[in-house]
């Protein structure tokens, strides 16, 4: 199999490209790039020809760039594949990737392929979670934080912080209005970040959640972020399969980085992605 492997150098102050010289030769035929620009990762990605698979080495933004150049590439076999370097692994641990060392590059090496669906927001691809309300503001402080405090620790200084300041929002989903949300997520996974977890339902590959938490006074955020560590159930589900329309104050923000103001469009891609990962039974 013929890799090109799209090497991130400042992700996690860079171990990505710490990683790549650890690894680069366990994989036979290979070109590597080491980007200048996360842009540069969707373009080379969207344009890659001449090879079987694309690889991510950096964290969720590196992900998010390299898997939306290759949903956007014409040949439909194009396969992803992730050398993680980042500080939050949920994707990883959401696919069953190995998030670092030996196993990692074995995984790449058998090229087993999970053909996954994939969301956008407002055309384009996510591949963890979009956030609104307290979560975009969660999100930009943990990356500032984690490289410093560590991921769990990080986020959850972030999250204490917001949870002092934030005030309530309202939002419309499908014209349907929603009263004092602190924190509004779509998402096809549990994890969120830095060791939370929600209680999500079982999903089929059509569907995806959104889920909402609202009416939380002061005194109540300490038992909800015991539960969210534990992965117990709080907030409110809606199961979707079609479009969404969130229409209201602020911005959002999807897969650790922050990506504009709302109003703000769900829906599935038109294509599935083919992500290498461990061979596993299907769910």
């Amino acid at each position: 199999m013929k890799y090109l492997v799209l090497v991130n150098p400042s992700s996690h102050g860079g171990r990505a490209l710490k990683i790549w010289r650890e690894y680069a030769s366990q994989l036979d035929d290979c070109k590597s790039v080491v980007l200048e620009d996360i842009r540069q990762a969707q373009t080379l990605a969207a344009e890659a020809a001449g090879c079987d698979a694309v690889v991510a080495c950096g964290g969720d933004g590196t992900i998010n760039a390299v898997g939306d150049g290759i949903l956007r590439n014409p040949d439909p076999n194009l396969k992803f594949g992730v050398l993680y370097a980042g500080t939050s692994p949920d994707f990883c641990r959401f696919h069953g990737i190995p998030s670092g060392g030996p196993e990692a590059v074995e995984v790449l090496k058998r090229g087993f392929v999970r053909n996954i669906p994939v969301l956008r927001a407002n055309g384009h691809a996510f591949f963890c979670s979009c956030n609104l309300g307290m979560g975009a503001a969660v999100a930009r402080d943990a990356n500032a934080w984690r490289p410093v405090l560590g991921d769990g620790f990080g986020t959850f200084c972030a999250a204490v912080r917001n949870i002092l300041k934030f005030k309530p929002q309202s939002y419309i989903l499908n014209g349907e209005k929603r009263t004092g949300c602190s924190h509004l997520l779509v998402t096809r996974m549990p994890f969120i970040a830095g060791g939370l977890r929600l209680a999500l339902p079982k999903l089929r590959d059509d569907e995806y959640a959104v889920w909402v938490l609202r009416h939380v006074r002061g005194r109540d955020w300490p038992g909800l972020l015991r539960k969210l560590y534990r992965g117990g159930s709080c907030g409110e589900f809606l199961i979707l399969r079609g479009p969404l329309r969130i229409d209201g104050p602020g911005d959002f923000e999807f897969d650790g980085d922050p990506h504009g103001a709302l109003p703000l469009e769900i829906s599935f891609y038109g294509r599935t992605l083919p992500l290498i990962t461990k061979e596993i039974p299907d769910a």
